[in-house]
């Protein structure tokens, strides 16, 4: 696994049982690379971007968000997309 996973300018959709706090999955373009995911034992990270509507615009008037995500679901792959 690359450790800089996700990088900058990604795009990830995160399922809502990974993440804190919202409803419906978590699309996000990351705009900050989340510090520590390289520590084995790291079971959340706050990850930073802009939200995304399904469509790929830019939600709420392009405003940074900061979640909790689940390192687990970056590594497996769950935050999938390519962006």
């Amino acid at each position: 696994m690359d450790h800089r996973f996700p990088f900058l300018g990604q795009t990830v959709t995160v399922p809502e049982a990974d993440y804190c706090y919202g409803v419906g999955p978590l699309r996000l373009r990351v705009t900050r690379e989340p510090a520590g995911l390289d520590h084995p034992q790291l079971e959340w990270v706050e990850l930073t971007g802009v939200e995304l509507r399904p469509d790929g615009t830019e939600a709420a008037g392009g405003r940074t968000r900061t979640a909790l995500v689940r390192v687990a679901a970056l590594r497996r792959g769950a935050a999938g997309d390519q962006g």
